[in-house]
Order: C-alpha cells, then sequence, then structure tokens
C-alpha cells in the first residue's frame, strides 16, 4: 500500500489535507487487478475525487479544491 498527501482549500479559504491511498501495490487487490485510490481527509471523513482538482467531501457535500504546497 502506497500514500500520497496534497492539499486542499475549501471556499470560505480553509486549508485540509487530503491523504490517497492505493492499495494496488501490495497485491490485496485479491488478483483482480488493481483498485482505484481512496480519499481520506486527515480528520477520517471519505472524500470522492470529482476531477484532477475537485474533490467532495461524502460526508457533508462540500466541494474542496487541490492547491498548491
Amino acid at each position: 500500500m502506497t500514500t500520497h498527501v496534497f492539499t486542499a482549500e475549501d471556499s470560505a479559504g480553509r486549508r485540509c489535507r487530503i491523504q490517497v491511498i492505493r492499495s494496488g501495490d501490495t497485491g490485496m487487490s485479491g488478483g483482480s487487478g488493481p483498485q482505484a485510490p481512496a480519499y481520506v481527509l486527515e480528520d477520517g471523513s471519505q472524500v470522492r475525487r470529482v476531477d484532477n482538482d475537485t474533490f467532495q467531501i461524502i460526508g457533508t457535500g462540500a466541494y474542496i479544491t487541490r492547491v498548491p504546497d
């Protein structure tokens, strides 16, 4: 499993960190090929990727945008 962290910002300018978790590197996918990465906020909230720079927090429906670190 590999992880990558990047910064995102909401419409009010608050910044948060999103962790990208990829499990396909360890062979844990059960032989069905690589799985899509999971996105999680630093507080544990699940995040859905909308496009390359936009994400939606599943619990609240709020959108956040990736920003340079």
